[in-house]
C-alpha cells in the first residue's frame, strides 16, 4: 500500500447536497499535497448511497452498518486510510482558496510539537466562528462561560493576541481537525464507545494534550462553513442533535472529572439545561403551528426522557451508541 500525505475523511448521514459542493470544492481548489478523500456514510437510508459513488467515482465511498455517530464514522474512515496525515472534515465544509489544505499540512509537518492542526472557518456570511474555546466542563454553560470572559478579558486577550497568525486554543472544533495518523492510532482515535455525536472533538483534543503535543489554529488559513448538514432538517431532526448535545455535555463530564465536582457539575448543568428549554417553550407557546415551538417542545421531551434514562440504567452515555443499542 503505497504512502500519500494526506487522507481527508468526510462523514455523511444525509448530508449529500452540503457534500457534494465539499467535494465539487477539492476539484477547483485541488491540494498540491498528495490526497485522497474517504467518505463514510452513517448509513442514511436514503437510496443516494449509490448515485453519489457514481457521481463522484474517483473518492472512496464506505457504507457504515449503522449510523453509529461521528466518532464511529471517522474511525471507520482512518482504518481504511493511507495517508501519513489525516484531515477530518464535516461535509459542510468547503475549501475557498488552492493552498487552505497545503497550508495546514506544511505547518503540521514543520511543527511536530503540534499534535492538532485546525485552522478559521467562516460561515455562509462570511463571518468568522469561534476561535477561542475553554475545555472546563463548567465554561459549556452560557451564562457562566460569558461572566468568565468578562471577568478574565485581559489574561485571555494576552494568550490570545489578536495580531498572531496562529493561536493555541485548549481545544477546536470537530469540523476540521488534522492530525498525524500515527499520533491518531496511538491515542486510541476518537472515543467512539463513548461520545455519540458532539464534545467528542475536546475529548480528542484532550487526548492529544496528555500525548504531550499542543493544539494549533491558523488563523490566516479560511475555510467555509455552510452548516447545511442533516443537523438542522426538521423539527424531530433539531431535537435528536440539541438533546445530544445535553448527552455529550454530561458525558464528557463523567470521563474528565471526579468526586464532588463531577457530581455538582451534572446537577447543575441538569437544571440548568432542564429550566433552559422550560422557558424556550413557553416563550415560543404563542408559536404552536411554527416549526420553531415544534422543535423546543421535542428538544425538552427529549431531554427529560434522556435523564429519566440515564437514571434507570445509571449511565450517561447515549442509547444510539453501537454498544447501547436496545
Amino acid at each position: 500500500m503505497s504512502k500519500i500525505d494526506l487522507s481527508i475523511i468526510i462523514v455523511n448521514y444525509r448530508s449529500w447536497e452540503v457534500l457534494t459542493k465539499c467535494i465539487e470544492s477539492f476539484n477547483k481548489w485541488s491540494p498540491n499535497s498528495s490526497y485522497e478523500i474517504i467518505v463514510v456514510d452513517n448509513d442514511s437510508q436514503d437510496n443516494q448511497f449509490n448515485n453519489f459513488k457514481q457521481k463522484f467515482h474517483e473518492i472512496k465511498l464506505i457504507a457504515n452498518k449503522g449510523n453509529y455517530g461521528f466518532s464511529s464514522g471517522c474511525n471507520l474512515g482512518a482504518d481504511n486510510a493511507k495517508g501519513e496525515y489525516l484531515l477530518f472534515l464535516n461535509p459542510d465544509v468547503t475549501l475557498t482558496k488552492s493552498n487552505a489544505i497545503d497550508d495546514m499540512f506544511i505547518f503540521a509537518v514543520a511543527n511536530p510539537n503540534v499534535g492538532i492542526t485546525s485552522c478559521r472557518t467562516l460561515n455562509s456570511a462570511g463571518k468568522r466562528e469561534r476561535e477561542i474555546a475553554f475545555i472546563n466542563p463548567w465554561l459549556t454553560i452560557g451564562w457562566l462561560r460569558t461572566f468568565y470572559k468578562l471577568a478574565f478579558s485581559r489574561k485571555i486577550a494576552k494568550k490570545f493576541p489578536e495580531n498572531n497568525n496562529v493561536w493555541y486554543p485548549e481545544w477546536v472544533a470537530g469540523s476540521v481537525v488534522l492530525i498525524q495518523k500515527k499520533i491518531f492510532m496511538e491515542i486510541g482515535q476518537w472515543s467512539e464507545n463513548i461520545f455519540w455525536m458532539y464534545s467528542e472533538d475536546p475529548d480528542l483534543c484532550l487526548k492529544v494534550t496528555k500525548y504531550g503535543k499542543t493544539i494549533a489554529l491558523l488563523r490566516n488559513v479560511e475555510l467555509e462553513h455552510l452548516h447545511g448538514g442533516s443537523s438542522r432538517r426538521n423539527p424531530k431532526t433539531i431535537a435528536i442533535t440539541k438533546s445530544e448535545v445535553v448527552t455529550s455535555s454530561h458525558v464528557f463530564i463523567q470521563e474528565h472529572t471526579r468526586g464532588i465536582n463531577r457530581l455538582t457539575l451534572h446537577l447543575v448543568i441538569m437544571i440548568n439545561t432542564l429550566i433552559s428549554w422550560i422557558l424556550r417553550t413557553l416563550i415560543t407557546l404563542p408559536l404552536f403551528w411554527k416549526s420553531i415551538f415544534k422543535a423546543n417542545l421535542l428538544t425538552l421531551v427529549m431531554i427529560i426522557k434522556y435523564y429519566r434514562s440515564a437514571l434507570i440504567r445509571s449511565s450517561w452515555k447515549s442509547k444510539r451508541l453501537k454498544n447501547n443499542e436496545s
